[in-house]
C-alpha cells in the first residue's frame, strides 16, 4: 500500500457547472505534471459521489454551483475525514466567501478569470504538499512497522533489565504497558532453563538449523508453562531461556517445569535442564527470584540433566568446611612418571571423595576444587612436555570446560582424558628410564608419610640396591631421601593444622612419633613452631607451647 503512495504521482477531480471551465481544466496536460484526472462533475452532489468512489488526492471545484454549492460539499467531504487538497474557483464577488471556505480546511482559492499557468502553479504547490505528507506518512508507517518487528527483542532486553536489576513498579509500568508484557504486574516465579550438552550436539549444524531448533525449544515451552499460567519466555546467554510466569495456587511450578522437561524430549531429540525460583511479590524482587533459579541450576552438575529442581529441593548449605585434595600430589607424581592409568585411578579416588560428602557442597565450591587440580595438571604439563604437543590437549579441555551446565561425569571425563594423553605425551618426551624409577618411588614415600620410611625399603621398592638408589634420587630430585621425606611430612602437616587438628594429632599423623621432634622439625623448616602456625589460621586459645631447642 504504501509502497504504492510513495509513487510521485497523484490524483485530481475537477468540479464545475460551467462546462467551459471544466474543459479548459481537462485540457491541461496534467499526466506531464504527474497529476491523473480521475472524473469531473457539474455540481456539489455529483462531487461527492465521485469523491466517495475515487478518493483523489486533490479537488478543484467552484464555490457556486447548483444543487449543492462547493461550501457545502466542503463541509461534507471534511466530514468523512477524506484526507485531500480542495482548491476552490471564485469570482471576485465571492472573496470573502472564498477565505471562509479556506479557514474551513481548503488549500488555496483561484480567482476567475485565471490563465493555465495560476491554476498550474497553484496545483503543483498542492500536490508538493500532498507529496511531502505522503512520504512523511510512509516514514511513519515504516517506523511503526519496525517497532512492531523490533518488539520482541525490545520485550527481552527489558525483561532482562528487570531480573538483573531492581526496579520497582513505579518505574516499570509504562515500558510493560507499551511492550505488551502479557503478565499481571505482581505474584512472580522465574525459570532457568538450560538445553543439555547443547554445544557438542549442534556443532555440526548450519546457523540456521541452530536457530529452528532454539525456537521450536523456546516454542514448548511457551506453550507447556501457557497452560497452567501467564508467561513470557525469552532467550538468555549460554544456551538458556528465562521464563517468567505469574505464580499458580493450583499447581507447583516445579511440577510445571517437569513437564516442559517431558515435552521437550518427547518432540525434540534435546534434553533441558530447568531451575525454579521460589514466588516473589513484586517487580523489585525479581534480581532475587533469579538469583534463587541459577542457584538451583547449578545443582544439575549432580545429575545428568533432564529434570526440574526448585529452590525448595536444595540442601540447606552454610560456609562451607575446607576440603582439601588428600592425592592432588600423588595424581602428580602419577603424571611425572608418565603413568596415565595411575593417574586415573587418583582422580577416580579424589571425585569419589568429593562426591560421597553429605550434604553436598555448593556447586561453585565443588567445581573450583576441580578446577584447582585441572590447573595443577596443566601447570604439571607445561614444566614436564614441548609447549607444542601438551597444548592442543589443554586447548581442548579449557573448551570443553567452558560448556555451561556441564555434569560432574562430563567433567571427569574431560580431565580424565587430559591426564592420560598428557601423561602419554611427558612419558613419550621427558622421563628417562632412571627417572621413571625415582618418580615410581616418590608415589610410594608420599603413601607412606604416616609411617616410618626406610631407605632401604625405598630401594627395594624399585629393585635396587641402597647405594645406587641413593645416589640415583639425589640426582634426580636434587635433594637426599631424608631432605625429601621431612619435606613432604611439613607439607602434609600444614594442610592438616590449616583444616583445624591438634598438633599432637598432625604429629601422628606425619610419622613422629615424639611430638617435641616434629615441632623442632617444622620450626626448622617454616620458621614458626606448629602451635604458631595454627594459631595463624584459628585464633582459639593456644594448645600448651611446645618446647624446642633454641
Amino acid at each position: 500500500m504504501f509502497k504504492d503512495e510513495i509513487q510521485d504521482q497523484i490524483s485530481l477531480c475537477i468540479i464545475d457547472d460551467i462546462r467551459s471551465v471544466v474543459d479548459g481544466l481537462t485540457a491541461i496536460d496534467w499526466d506531464d505534471n504527474g497529476i491523473t484526472l480521475h472524473g469531473t462533475a457539474a455540481n456539489g452532489s455529483e462531487g461527492l459521489e465521485i469523491l466517495s468512489r475515487v478518493k483523489p488526492d486533490l479537488i478543484i471545484t467552484d464555490i457556486r454551483m447548483p444543487k449543492m454549492d462547493g461550501l457545502t460539499m466542503l463541509r461534507q467531504l471534511l466530514e468523512t475525514n477524506h484526507a485531500c487538497k480542495v482548491i476552490l474557483i471564485s469570482g471576485y464577488a465571492d472573496f470573502e466567501y472564498a477565505q471562509q471556505a479556506v479557514q474551513l480546511g481548503a488549500y488555496d482559492f483561484v480567482v476567475k478569470p485565471f490563465t493555465e499557468e495560476e491554476i498550474l502553479s497553484v496545483v503543483l504547490r498542492a500536490k508538493a504538499e500532498i507529496l511531502k505528507e505522503r512520504s512523511e506518512k510512509y516514514s511513519h508507517h515504516l517506523m511503526e512497522s519496525k517497532l512492531r518487528e523490533s518488539m520482541p527483542v525490545l520485550r527481552q532486553e527489558y525483561l532482562s533489565m528487570l531480573v538483573h536489576h531492581r526496579t520497582t513498579w513505579a518505574h516499570a509500568a509504562e515500558r510493560w504497558d507499551f511492550l505488551g508484557v502479557d503478565l499481571e504486574p505482581q505474584g512472580f516465579i522465574v525459570m532457568l532453563i538450560e538445553i543439555d550438552k547443547f554445544r557438542e550436539k549442534v556443532a555440526e549444524l548450519s546457523i540456521r538449523e541452530v536457530e529452528l531448533i532454539r525456537f521450536s525449544l523456546q516454542n514448548i515451552v511457551e506453550e507447556t508453562i501457557g497452560h497452567d499460567s501467564r508467561c513470557v519466555v525469552i532467550r538468555a546467554k549460554n544456551n538458556r531461556f528465562l521464563a517468567l510466569m505469574n505464580d499458580v495456587a493450583s499447581r507447583d511450578a516445579t511440577l510445571i517445569a517437569e513437564s516442559c522437561c517431558r515435552n521437550i524430549e518427547k518432540f525434540t531429540k534435546f534434553t533441558v535442564s530447568i531451575g525454579v525460583s521460589g514466588q516473589v511479590q513484586q517487580t523489585h524482587q525479581l534480581p532475587d527470584a533469579y538469583r534463587e533459579a541459577e542457584r538451583a541450576l547449578a545443582y544439575h552438575i549432580f545429575s545428568e540433566g533432564n529434570a526440574a529442581i526448585g529452590i525448595d529441593d536444595l540442601p540447606e548449605t552454610g560456609s562451607q568446611s575446607p576440603l582439601s585434595l588428600e592425592r592432588k600430589d600423588e595424581l602428580l607424581l602419577a603424571l611425572r612418571t608418565g603413568n596415565g592409568e595411575r593417574a586415573i585411578q587418583l582422580l577416580c579416588a579424589i571425585s569419589a571423595q568429593l562426591q560421597s560428602l553429605t550434604p553436598p557442597p555448593h556447586p561453585d565450591y565443588l567445581l573450583s576444587l576441580y578446577d584447582e587440580l585441572a590447573a595443577s595438571v596443566i601447570r604439571a604439563l607445561h614444566e614436564l612436555a614441548p609447549f607444542a604437543e601438551v597444548q592442543p590437549l589443554i586447548t581442548r579441555y579449557k573448551s570443553m570446560r567452558g560448556t555451561t551446565g556441564m555434569p560432574l561425569s562430563s567433567l571427569e571425563q574431560q580431565l580424565s582424558q587430559l591426564c592420560r594423553e598428557g601423561a602419554a605425551v611427558v612419558g613419550s618426551n621427558t622421563l628417562s628410564e632412571s627417572q621413571k624409577i625415582i618418580y615410581r618411588s616418590l608415589e610410594f614415600i608420599q603413601s607412606r608419610l604416616g609411617e616410618e620410611v626406610t631407605l632401604t625399603e625405598c630401594a627395594a621398592h624399585v629393585h635396587l640396591s641402597v647405594s645406587y638408589y641413593s645416589s640415583l634420587f639425589k640426582k634426580v630430585t636434587g635433594m637426599t631421601i631424608t631432605q625429601y621425606v621431612n619435606q613432604e611430612r611439613i607439607r602434609l602437616a600444614k594442610t592438616l593444622l590449616v583444616e583445624g587438628k591438634s598438633v599432637q594429632e598432625v604429629s601422628a599423623a606425619v610419622g613422629y612419633e615424639e611430638r617435641r621432634y616434629f615441632s623442632e622439625m617444622f620450626k626448622r623448616v617454616t620458621g614458626m613452631t606448629p602451635t604458631e602456625f595454627r594459631s595463624d589460621y584459628h585464633p582459639d586459645p593456644p594448645e600448651e607451647a611446645e618446647t624446642t631447642k633454641p
